[in-house]
Parts: C-alpha cells; sequence; structure tokens
C-alpha cells in the first residue's frame, strides 16, 4: 500500500465513500491493521467513525493492498488466515467483495 499508518484510513474512507459495494454491505467495520499499524472505523457510508462496529476485520497492510489492488480475492484471503473477520458472515463476505473494488489513492 506504500501509505503510512496516518493516511491508511484517510486512503480507505475516500475510497469506500467511492464505491457503491461498500455502502450496499451496510456495515460499520473496524479495521485493525498491521505493519504499519491503524486502528479505524468506517460506516456505511464509508465515513470515519467512533460507532460500535458490526464487524473487526484484523489485516495486515500488504494483504489489504493485496485485496483493493485485485491481486487476491476475499474467499482466497479468507481462507488462506491472511485476514480474521468477525461479524454476520454473510455481510462479512459483501464488505470483503467490497474491498476488492476499492481504487486507493497513493
Amino acid at each position: 500500500m506504500a501509505l503510512s499508518s496516518e493516511e491508511i484510513p484517510n486512503a480507505l474512507a475516500a475510497a469506500a465513500q467511492a464505491a457503491p459495494a461498500w455502502q450496499a454491505a451496510g456495515a460499520t467495520v473496524r479495521f485493525v491493521v498491521s505493519e504499519p499499524a491503524a486502528e479505524f472505523t468506517l460506516d456505511p457510508r464509508g465515513a470515519l467513525t467512533d460507532a460500535q462496529p458490526t464487524h473487526v476485520f484484523r489485516i495486515a497492510s500488504a494483504d489489504l493492498e493485496a485485496l483493493t489492488a485485485g491481486r487476491r480475492t476475499f474467499l482466497r484471503t479468507v481462507t488462506s488466515r491472511r485476514v480474521a473477520a468477525h461479524g454476520p458472515v454473510m455481510q462479512t463476505f459483501a464488505v470483503g467483495q467490497a474491498l476488492t473494488t476499492f481504487a486507493i489513492q497513493h
């Protein structure tokens, strides 16, 4: 991703706001990103929020970059245990699929 821990939340928020799939998923997601560390929550509109999350995603920034760049599917990321996701299962997959549609600005 080549983004700093300070840039990751804003980059994901901007990408989520521009992704119809994110809004369609309708989840409030807490991201716990490692290498570099960043922790933040996005609401169903893609805005940064302090609201209680419906899901928690734990993922390394390199794996998040692979997802958002389309180099890896969400299903492959989950089955290879590169992400730990907690929340309602079907909505979790909708959120994961939405991540693959993000266009992250570097």
